[in-house]
């Protein structure tokens, strides 16, 4: 069993900068609110049900760019492939689908924070109006 090791610079440089910022970008727009949120429930005001249903929405679009991503890198990968007179050994071919997925990966992962955090805010919000 191998333990999982990567450095956030080499898994943006893997994932293709063009398609990692963006999801990066969502991801700090998202944390942003969320921190804005907790800190409105900590001084005990109300919360803002349209910025608690952007942190959701965020997170879809995180996951649909992601996927977006995956298939754009899939698509230009097996064409590359197709074009190409020599034939390509099974490791190179899994190893560029691993860098492939790297973008869906992010996205959902992003959609997994955004609708744990909105589910909590939710919870929150039903609770102090109550």
């Amino acid at each position: 069993m191998t333990i999982l090791t990567f450095s956030i610079t080499q898994f943006h440089q893997d994932g293709g900068t063009i398609f990692m910022y963006p999801l990066s970008t969502l991801l700090l727009i998202n944390v942003f609110l969320i921190v804005y949120q907790v800190t409105r429930i900590v001084q005990k005001k109300s919360l803002v049900p349209q910025q608690i249903e952007i942190v959701k929405q965020i997170g879809l679009l995180a996951a649909a760019f992601g996927a977006l991503c995956t298939i754009l890198g899939l698509f230009e990968a097996f064409g590359a492939l197709s074009r190409g007179n020599q034939v390509w050994p099974f490791q190179v071919i899994m190893g560029g689908m691993k860098v492939a997925l790297i973008t869906a990966l992010y996205g959902l992962l992003i959609y997994c924070i955004s609708l744990f955090a909105y589910i909590l805010l939710q919870l929150t919000s039903t609770k102090s109006n109550q």
